[in-house]
């Protein structure tokens, strides 16, 4: 069960980044929002469970990646909601894209190097 939710959790973020590449947050606004919501939950159970023998400093990078997703989060939200002006949304995206490749970099260095 563990490995099928990593797995739905990894599916979930490279869909929410490939939404946010190619600016069709707006267009696939519902699929975004539902992908979110099952983010948040297979984070939150990914983090409860399979963080058991953590790595000597990770407090501060984890803390870092949540921040951050929470950011995209904020941002997917925002741009899905489509009130605000092109240029506005177009640096959402931009600094959505960022946090989402960080919160990538972040996750693939503690799930595969820092163990």
């Amino acid at each position: 069960m563990n490995t099928v939710l990593l797995h739905t959790h990894l599916a979930l973020g490279a869909f929410l980044l490939l939404a946010l590449a190619i600016d069709k947050v707006k267009a696939w606004r519902l699929v975004v929002l539902a992908a979110v919501l099952a983010l948040v939950i297979t984070g939150a159970f990914n983090f409860m469970w399979r963080m058991t023998g953590a790595p000597a400093g990770w407090h501060a990078f984890v803390g870092i990646k949540m921040l951050l997703a929470l950011h995209v989060i904020a941002m997917c939200v925002l741009i899905a909601r489509g009130t605000a002006g092109l240029e506005k949304e177009a640096r959402w995206r931009k600094s959505a894209l960022g946090s989402c490749v960080l919160v990538v970099l972040i996750g693939l260095y503690f799930s595969n190097f820092a163990r």
